[in-house]
């Protein structure tokens, strides 16, 4: 019950010590961890309540000199005196209201050209403005947690000191105040976001109304005359611009960084000269496109061609310009900087001589602001001239005319980035159109050499006189003297110089010796197999491993065998020529084979031969009709069961390449035509006679049992 009593009471005197905290004013010698929670509690104060507690608490910082000796005093009184200040400003700060602007005329129904030029006006001063105070939040939001991380430094730092601490006082007086600037700095952000936010409003009304205005233009043909004067006094203007012998030109613009005081403000002048011959260019651009507009609606003096024509030089001029207006006006802050620091070598500067270079400056940056709204408008009236176009074709026309712009631009982007360098070789710069260009070679010249060799095997099919082999070698050295010779030109028609490859082919050459063994003895292997025709497609050729196979493809390193089990085997070209290979059609299309068999002793040979010869003949693979190649049977051997034969017997050529299946052909005909006559194929016989071992073994045991004496046994 005691227990409950005391947490009770101990919760009623944190309320009342919290409630007492939050209505007495700040102290900065006994400042709490929330102190800043008297002028913003959790319920919001009215505009009294606040202005009396900020009230109470500047009179309460005035009392705090009077306590102080006079050395003190003197130290404590700007600082509290600036306190008060800025805490006197919070309470209308917090009412401040943002700054809408003013307010948009409502749409109209149609515009004059003078109405969409100052409506488009008013837009990009609005994009200026919203750029602005993007700019400025950006800045301001870092500035402020900066800020707040050093107030919260400042707090930790005070509520570590002891109270008794002669510098509690003074720290804080600058902890408050530093807290009261933070806080009006957020109110003050908080005021530009919602400038911001009405600003951004305005704009996307303002975006709409100028990107529909193209079609609401009202147009007069006495409008012609007004925009050609127009167009006339600008082109004017910039001719004597131009003409203007004041303006030396003899120092070019890069003078910027030059020391003397006379030459950056001649480059001031070139400037300022350049920039208005490109303000009253862009000026009579603008009028041109105007007016050819007013004839082409009006009058259809103008072709529509002409007018796209027209409106697209306009927009390529404002996008050359962009790059030139960043370049002014940097030039312009790098003089203005090195004017402002008065450099050695520049000597003492009369003072009218730098005020008047200070006015030009001003005009200079002046004139370059004009320029910049000069080419918006002037991308406005091609905007315009566009829109127009588009309002008066036809839907499918319409369609066809976005599709070519599309297609258009797709070009020009694509033709940018395949311009791009990627890389240099030998100062060379590589791009992706030059590679693409390498890739093209190259694959024209690999179609040329397939279309080649399939000529090559076409004229081998007509003509079976001519030699396939050294077709087929033309056919090999031709596809690797076509691909090299597109890798040549594709590599020159980048601007690779081969004649400065002399590095790259000695390191080639190590490399070569290395890494790349291999695979240049195989190469040049192949090219010894081409040109020695000691192998070549079609033969059959039997492996010092054993393997046996046809020749279908001798490539650059491998050589393509298939066998008899239709499988394709790899062979590297160093494998031909540094070990044995066996080439069963190198000359000769024919080839004998031995077959072997046995017959019973006893049997007539005469029988065996005309069986063995009626087998052979049997046989669809056996040469016939030749004295010489005509099938024999020899009498080879005596063997242990049997009389040993050979069918010797001359093949044709499409039995050469399947010697297992010949084999097994012989061999079946020849048991057949056996079984015919008769004739007893044997097998091997083993006799085994056991009678005289056992008559000396049982005379052993009667001798034995004789020797014995009566009553014993043998044991057995």
């Amino acid at each position: 019950m005691q227990l409950r009593m005391l947490i009770c009471l101990f919760l009623c005197t944190a309320v009342a010590l919290n409630a007492y905290a939050e209505s007495a004013p700040p102290d900065p010698a006994r400042l709490t961890a929330d102190w800043w929670s008297y002028f913003a509690p959790a319920d919001p104060l009215s505009e009294e309540e606040l202005a009396k507690r900020v009230s109470e608490t500047s009179d309460l910082l005035g009392k705090i000199p009077g306590g102080l000796g006079e050395d003190r005093r003197a130290e404590i009184l700007p600082a509290v005196a600036r306190l008060q200040e800025q805490l006197g400003g919070y309470p209308a700060d917090r009412e401040q209201e943002a700054k809408l602007g003013e307010a948009l005329p409502p749409p109209q129904e149609t515009y004059s050209l003078e109405q969409a030029f100052s409506r488009n006006e008013k837009l990009i001063q609005l994009n200026e403005s919203i750029a602005s105070q993007q700019d400025e939040i950006s800045w301001q939001k870092d500035l402020l947690v900066a800020e707040r991380k050093q107030q919260s430094r400042k707090k930790v730092a005070y509520l570590d000191m002891a109270d008794t601490d002669p510098t509690r006082l003074e720290a804080g007086l600058a902890l408050m105040l530093s807290r009261v600037e933070i806080e009006r700095e957020g109110l003050e952000l908080e005021r530009r976001k919602a400038t911001l936010a009405r600003l951004q409003t305005l704009q996307a009304t303002l975006q709409k109304e100028v990107a529909d205005i193209a079609d609401r233009l009202k147009m007069t043909q006495g409008e012609i005359v007004d925009w050609e004067r127009v167009k006339d006094i600008a082109l004017s203007e910039a001719a004597s611009f131009r003409d203007d012998e004041a303006i030396s030109s003899s120092n070019p613009i890069t003078d910027a960084s030059a020391a003397s005081f006379q030459s950056r403000v001649d480059t001031l002048r070139i400037l300022d000269r350049d920039l208005r011959v490109k303000r009253t260019e862009l000026i009579a651009a603008r009028a041109e496109a105007i007016a050819e507009l007013i004839r082409f609606t009006t009058s259809d003096g103008s072709s529509a061609d002409q007018l796209r024509s027209l409106a697209k030089a306009d927009q390529e001029l404002v996008e050359g310009l962009a790059p030139r207006r960043k370049y002014w006006k940097n030039a312009v802050a790098r003089i203005q900087d090195a004017l402002g620091r008065g450099d050695a070598a520049d000597g003492k500067i009369d003072q009218g001589a730098e005020s008047g270079a200070q006015k030009l400056i001003r005009s200079v940056q002046k004139t370059n602001a004009s320029v910049d709204l000069e080419s918006r408008q002037l991308a406005f009236a091609a905007q315009l001239v566009e829109q127009r176009l588009r309002a008066k074709e036809s839907a499918v026309a319409r369609s066809l005319t976005g599709t070519i712009e599309l297609a258009r631009s797709g070009l020009e982007s694509a033709s940018t980035l395949l311009s791009t360098s990627l890389f240099e070789i030998n100062e060379t710069p590589v791009t992706p159109f030059g590679l693409l260009r390498v890739v093209v070679f190259i694959t024209v010249a690999w179609l040329l050499s397939k279309a080649v060799q399939r000529g090559l095997r076409r004229l081998a099919a007509r003509r079976t006189a001519v030699n396939q082999s050294s077709l087929y070698t033309l056919g090999r050295i031709s596809h690797y003297v076509i691909l090299t010779l597109g890798l040549i030109i594709g590599l020159s028609s980048i601007g690779i110089d081969f004649t400065k490859f002399a590095l790259l082919a000695s390191a080639l050459g190590v490399g070569i010796g290395f890494g790349m063994q291999a695979l240049v003895s195989n190469f040049v292997a192949g090219l010894i197999i081409l040109f020695e025709k000691s192998l070549k497609v079609g033969d059959f050729v039997e492996l010092q491993s054993g393997v046996t196979g046809e020749v279908k493809e001798i490539n650059m390193r491998a050589t393509l065998l298939t066998t008899n089990d239709n499988v394709d085997i790899l062979v590297p070209n160093s494998e031909f020529i540094n070990k044995e290979v066996t080439n069963w059609t190198l000359r000769e299309a024919h080839r004998r084979i031995h077959v072997s068999f046995g017959v019973a002793y006893g049997t007539n040979k005469e029988l065996v031969e005309k069986a063995v010869l009626e087998a052979a003949d049997a046989v669809r693979w056996t040469l016939k009709d030749n004295q010489r190649q005509n099938p024999q049977v020899w009498f080879v051997n005596f063997g242990d069961s049997s009389l040993d034969f050979e069918l010797v017997v001359w093949l044709k050529p499409e039995a050469v390449k399947r010697p297992g299946a010949v084999q097994a052909a012989y061999l079946w005909a020849i048991e057949t035509k056996l079984g015919e006559y008769g004739i007893e194929v044997p097998f091997p016989q083993r006799d085994l006679h056991l009678r005289s071992g056992f008559d000396a073994f049982l005379r052993q045991r009667a001798a034995e049992a004789e020797a014995a004496p009566a009553g014993t046994g043998t044991g057995g």
